[in-house]
Parts: C-alpha cells; structure tokens; sequence
C-alpha cells in the first residue's frame, strides 16, 4: 500500500510538469504571435539616385553706390554761391559752390604787376649781360627774382582754383550741409555725391568657397524693398581670407539705370556656386543627429535598419551622402521618431 501511494505521487508530479511546460509554450507562442502582429508604422520613402543639381549658397550682402565722395573745401573762405540743388543729378565738372575769391584775385593782380617789371629788368640785364655790362652773379639775381615772381602767381592760381569747388563725377548730390555766407575751413564737408547709375553689392563667404568664386560669374539678389529680383557679375574677389572671421570678401556690380537699388540697405543673394553631377542626395529630413554624426532609417524586407552616413554639402532641400549609402537604397523620411530598429514598416508614398 505504501509503495502503491509512492508511484501516485511521482506520476502526479511528471503530470503537473509536464501541464506547467505546455502552458509556458503557449504563453511563449502567445507573445510572439502577439509581436508579430504589432501595427506596421506608415512611412514615406526616398530611393537614392544619382542626382544632377546646381549647389545654391545663400548669403546676406550689402549694396553701395559704384562711387561715392564727400564735397569738402580745400582751402578756408567763405561761401558766396551755392549752385546746386539737393537730390538733383549733376554732371562730371559741374560748379557745385562757390568760395570768396576777392583777396586772391587782388594778390594776383599785385604779383603781374611785379611780373612786368621783373620781366623788362631780366630783358635788360639779359642785353648788357651779352656786352659785358654786369656780371652773370647780377643777371641771375635778376631772374631768379622774376622767376620767384611767377611761382607765386601759379601758387596763386592753384588756390583761386579751389574757390571753385565742382563735382568731380557725375552722380547723385545728397543734403548739404552748408548755406551761403557760412565759412569753409579744409576738409568741412559740404554734401555728398553718390554714383547710383551702377550699384555694387559687397559680401562675405566663408573661406571653404574660395575656390567656387571667380569673376564673371552671375549672382541673384533681392531686397526687402522691392519684390524684382535683380542680377549682378562678380567683378573681384580679395586674395586673402580675413583671419578673425575666416571669410573671404566679393564684389559685384549691377545696372542701376532706374535708380530703384538704394545704396546702404541689405540685399539676400544667392550664389550657383557648381554643378553637382551624379551624386547621392536624399531629402534633408530623413537625417537623423547622433554622437557620431548622422544615421538614416533604410527600408529592408518591409523592415527598419538603421545605416550611419557621411554627408557633404547641402542646398535648402537636400544633403549630398558621401558614404553609407548606395543607389537604389530605400531611405525613410517620415515617421522617424515612431521608428526602432526592425520596426516593421508600411509604404504609403514613394518617391
């Protein structure tokens, strides 16, 4: 009887084992079926090409006038006449103001009188000189007085020139800042004159472009002003890179012809710097930041695999892909922060 009891327990033991390992299969088979039916997450895709594309930098400029100069007087005198009319264009050479030139014609007129004189005395001593009359130390005394006269006529004649002060190019006068009667001393500025017929367009790239510029080639521009777009050449390109902010320095010209660019304001433009032939570029949204630069999702048998890229340049749309991927790759662009790796995926847009 007690053996009889032994061989009961030990089969109800193997039977509640063996009922505990079929309902740990089921449950196991239960979670995995349960996985696999998890939702697949709807995604748009990129197929990576070779793509043809013009690289596009955009960049802040500012626009000046093709020459611009402050009217300043030379000399100290006051203003008699003022000839000019403020916001009116005028020509290359035109009187623009008129300085009190009375004392200088007065000393002028002193020192041609003095000339005369001098003049007659040098033919005279100039005729004894040949006969042996005076000695040549006499003669060259008598000259070089007369000679001494004239230079201070052409000295003269040099300021009563700077009485009369005129543009030095044709272009637009600005406000002036003086009136009639006022005293002028050197280097006062009276108006400015601006040359607005062209306008040139100044800007800054960084140095990793200095390669891309060249003169001649055309640039884009706006500004806040106008809704026109406008077109300039690059004329030059400074030689060097300034050292504090690593940039090199552009400038372009354009036709001004309507007056209607505004030296001093700010322009956005746009520089093609090259053609980009078969290369890998993929939407810049399917990038994704990580500690050692960027991954993308690709899609793999309905699956997400995450891949690290390399990237290069980029435009306001696209990234060019340099390593980590290859054509006909499958990149995902949406739904990224839904997607884990191995997450299963749906296609709802391809492009």
């Amino acid at each position: 009887m007690k053996r009889k009891l032994i061989w009961i327990g030990i089969t109800g033991v193997i039977i509640l084992l063996l009922l505990i390992r079929i309902f740990s299969g089921i449950s196991k088979k239960s979670v995995e079926t349960a996985a696999n039916l998890k939702p697949a997450i709807p995604v748009e895709v990129f197929i990576a090409r070779d793509t043809s594309m013009i690289y596009q930098l955009s960049t802040i400029g500012s626009l000046r006038a093709n020459e611009s100069v402050a009217i300043v007087g030379e000399i100290s005198k006051k203003i008699v006449a003022i000839y000019l009319k403020e916001g009116s264009f005028v020509s290359k050479g035109q009187l623009l103001f008129k300085l009190d030139d009375a004392e200088i014609v007065t000393r002028i007129n002193k020192f041609s009188i003095e000339e005369k004189l001098a003049a007659t005395n040098e033919a005279r001593e100039k005729a004894q000189l040949s006969k042996g009359g005076i000695s040549q130390e006499q003669y060259d005394a008598t000259l070089n007085k007369l000679n001494l006269i004239r230079a201070e006529i052409e000295i003269l004649k040099v300021d009563l020139s700077k009485t009369e002060i005129r543009a030095p190019f044709a272009g637009k006068i600005g406000l002036r800042d003086v009136s009639e009667g006022a005293l002028v001393s050197p280097n006062m500025v009276l108006a400015s004159l601006q040359d607005v017929s062209r306008i040139k367009i100044d800007l800054s790239l960084p140095e990793r472009y200095a390669n891309d510029i060249r003169p001649g080639s055309e640039i884009s521009f706006s500004t806040d002003n106008s809704s026109k777009e406008y077109h300039a050449v690059i004329k030059a390109v400074e030689p060097d890179v300034e050292k504090k902010t690593r940039t090199i320095s552009v400038r372009a010209e354009c036709e001004n012809k309507d007056c209607s660019l505004v030296p001093g304001t700010s322009a956005m433009v746009e520089i093609n710097l090259r053609a980009m032939m078969k290369k890998l570029f993929i939407p810049s949204a399917a990038l994704i930041p990580s500690v050692k630069g960027y991954d993308v999702f690709l899609m793999k048998s309905g699956k997400a695999m995450l891949q690290p890229v390399t990237t290069g340049i980029r435009n306001r749309l696209s990234v060019e892909i340099t390593e980590g991927l290859s054509l006909a790759d499958t990149v995902v662009v949406t739904n990224l922060l839904r997607i884990k790796p191995d997450s299963p995926l749906k296609l709802v847009k391809l492009d």
